[in-house]
């Protein structure tokens, strides 16, 4: 069987094996009439349990049930854990951080409100961030599914002592050279500035809290690049 020939799909559903679930109207359309996928068709579900399922598609009752028939693959949690701290970009960057951050593997992001972030309503964004790591996940054959936190002032997440035992990096075009020791470690998390950069009050505050401020090289990049490169660097691709 060639996993990359059958839809994959997550399923907000508790899924056992031999059991049959019925699909909720949102999910019923896109799979019927987006996806196009055909009664007595195989599909591959998820429900971010660790666990990717075989199903079959019946439509022979007034709503559609998926038949579970196996597991096909089933991971343990990355003992890796990698937060991000996003400051709001603009909308397409912001959007594009989450979707490569979730193909990367991410744990949790939560959005950052800083001086020089995008204004906005932004946790009215949420459920379409939701939106995006659910079709990440599935279009990388992910397992999990990477939680986001409604957004945060900056000022409430650089001394939340909550994080006092993660490796904490700032990355910023004036900091250091990253150091195998800023690498090792299986909790880290990661704060990213947005379009315009962190203003001075904000370093000045990261380094009162003891965070580590890395350079990525001598380049200047894109606040959604900077992002992709850090996490990274940090994974050994």
């Amino acid at each position: 069987m060639q996993q990359n020939k059958i839809h994959r799909i997550f399923i907000d559903n508790k899924i056992s094996i031999g059991k049959n679930i019925n699909i909720a109207d949102e999910t019923l359309n896109h799979i019927k009439n987006s996806l196009r996928i055909k009664n007595e068709d195989n599909i591959l579900i998820f429900n971010g349990d660790g666990k990717e399922y075989l199903a079959k598609i019946n439509y022979s009752t007034k709503e559609m049930v998926l038949n579970v028939m196996d597991v096909i693959r089933h991971n343990e949690v990355d003992t890796h854990e990698i937060i991000l701290l996003q400051c709001i970009s603009s909308i397409k960057s912001m959007n594009l951080t989450i979707q490569k951050s979730v193909e990367l593997g991410i744990s949790k992001i939560i959005p950052i409100i800083s001086d020089r972030c995008q204004p906005g309503a932004y946790n009215k964004k949420k459920s379409n961030w939701e939106k995006i790591i659910i079709s990440a996940t599935e279009q990388s054959h992910g397992l999990f599914i990477a939680d986001i936190d409604d957004a945060t002032h900056f000022e409430e997440i650089v001394d939340n002592a909550k994080y006092n035992d993660y490796k904490k990096l700032c990355f910023h075009i004036d900091g250091r050279t990253i150091t195998n020791s800023d690498k090792s470690g299986k909790k880290h998390i990661i704060l990213i500035g947005p379009e315009g950069g962190f203003s001075d009050l904000e370093i000045k505050l990261l380094e009162k809290y003891n965070w580590s401020i890395i350079k990525l090289g001598d380049r200047v990049f894109r606040s959604e690049t900077a992002a992709i490169v850090a996490q990274s660097t940090l994974r050994n691709y």
